[in-house]
């Protein structure tokens, strides 16, 4: 093999992949963001005052809920009025598995009920609320399996350390 354009070229590359992004892009990335920022009235490029940032810090501890946490954005009420469980901003954590199990199966209980009553309404919310349960349920089991921990062991570095000393 010659050259590393030679290399390339056998790989059927019709020049050699360059790492350098283009300079051009950069600098029209950086003029629009400078135009956007004009746009926008200064005084909201201003430091927070201390009511501000203790709105928006208590803004995330209302967001903790006892399934998880709600990531809707800063400022904005419950459009769900606290159905966290319908809610697609929960974010479910998977230690709270067991508490959406006993939920889901209080759910079918109360669907079985409606269903005997002839309560259409209650059926419909409920199956979406079942629905919205059993969709939490396998996110939380996703996240239970990405997250799980493997222990491997502590390196022995010893026999490769390259020790002057045999008897340490």
């Amino acid at each position: 093999m010659g050259t590393a354009h030679e290399a390339f070229q056998e790989f059927q590359y019709p020049t050699p992949p360059s790492a350098i992004y283009p300079e051009d892009v950069i600098t029209h990335h950086r003029a629009f963001i400078a135009c956007r920022r004009s746009l926008r009235p200064s005084e909201e490029y201003r430091e927070p005052t201390a009511q501000e940032w203790r709105d928006f810090l208590d803004h995330f501890e209302l967001r903790k809920v006892a399934l998880g946490v709600c990531a809707r954005d800063f400022g904005t009420p419950c459009v769900h009025e606290h159905a966290c469980i319908r809610c697609p901003a929960l974010r479910p954590d998977a230690a709270q598995m067991p508490r959406l199990q006993e939920i889901h199966a209080k759910l079918g209980d109360r669907l079985s009920e409606a269903k005997e009553q002839g309560w259409l309404g209650e059926v419909a919310a409920i199956e979406a609320s079942l629905a919205a349960a059993e969709q939490k349920l396998t996110t939380m089991r996703d996240v239970a399996a990405r997250h799980t921990t493997v222990h491997l062991g502590m390196p022995d570095f010893r026999s490769s350390a390259g020790r002057l000393d045999l008897e340490l």
